[in-house]
């Protein structure tokens, strides 16, 4: 099983307090990395998290939600965002208009449409396994990739 994580799971594994639907998601993250299940996100989903986390200490939050997330690149690959990707989100985002189903505003970079171009090349690459991008935003994702909140992956 391969899991893409989506920017508001990376919050909940990053999120320094003790509240309770982050501490159940770090307690399933650990439990599918004990299993060996692999883990990919965006550089994109992490800058969507990380550019928060540092205007929140900048404006004199303490730093270790910050800290976790980059400690989370220890356990999860994370997918550039190169020519193929580029080009298949393009084709996506475009399709996606055409049938009426945009994901954001037309200016918008549409990071939902870059997570989809990541699952499509990952589901090339690994035909057979089962691929599916964890999130809370079920309605965009799931138009183009398997998409599952992530109490419902086991």
């Amino acid at each position: 099983m391969i899991i893409f994580l989506d920017t508001n799971i990376l919050g909940k594994l990053s999120n320094p307090n003790d509240h309770p639907d982050a501490v159940q998601c770090k307690v399933w993250f650990e439990r599918l990395l004990a299993r060996w299940v692999y883990f990919v996100s965006s550089e994109l989903c992490f800058y969507e998290l990380k550019r928060s986390l540092i205007l929140s200490v900048k404006q004199g939050n303490d730093a270790e939600g910050l800290n976790q997330a980059n400690n989370l690149r220890q356990f999860i690959d994370v997918l550039i965002v190169d020519e193929e990707v580029a080009n298949i989100a393009a084709e996506i985002w475009s399709t996606s208009r055409l049938q009426g189903n945009p994901t954001a505003a037309n200016n918008s970079l549409d990071i939902d449409i870059i997570i989809a171009a990541h699952w499509q090349l990952l589901v090339n690459k690994f035909p057979g396994r089962y691929i599916v991008v964890s999130t809370t935003n079920l309605k965009h994702l799931r138009l183009f990739t398997e998409a599952e909140e992530w109490q419902n992956i086991n």
